[in-house]
């Protein structure tokens, strides 16, 4: 198999996973499949990538982290 680009499981939209797990008898391209409006859009897997999600405070979010506020109390081992 060659694939159109780089190989990822997660760029394989539902519709297609189904078929190629043997959970649907019919592929996508012969379905007469219409999406309801609630439904968003296929979006593949980013972790790993520079579109991935970096929320406030993680280590490889931009900026710097903020300072723990008082709600926070280190853990000292041994008391």
């Amino acid at each position: 198999m060659i694939f159109n680009g780089y190989a990822e499981a997660s760029v394989i939209p539902p519709s297609w996973h189904g078929w190629m797990h043997h959970t649907v008898d019919v592929p996508p391209t012969q379905e007469n499949y219409k999406p309801r409006p609630w439904q968003k859009p296929h979006r593949p897997n980013m972790t790993g990538t520079p579109a991935a999600l970096r929320p406030p405070g993680s280590t490889l979010a931009a900026g710097r982290r903020p300072k723990a506020t008082g709600d926070y109390k280190a853990w000292n081992p041994g008391s």
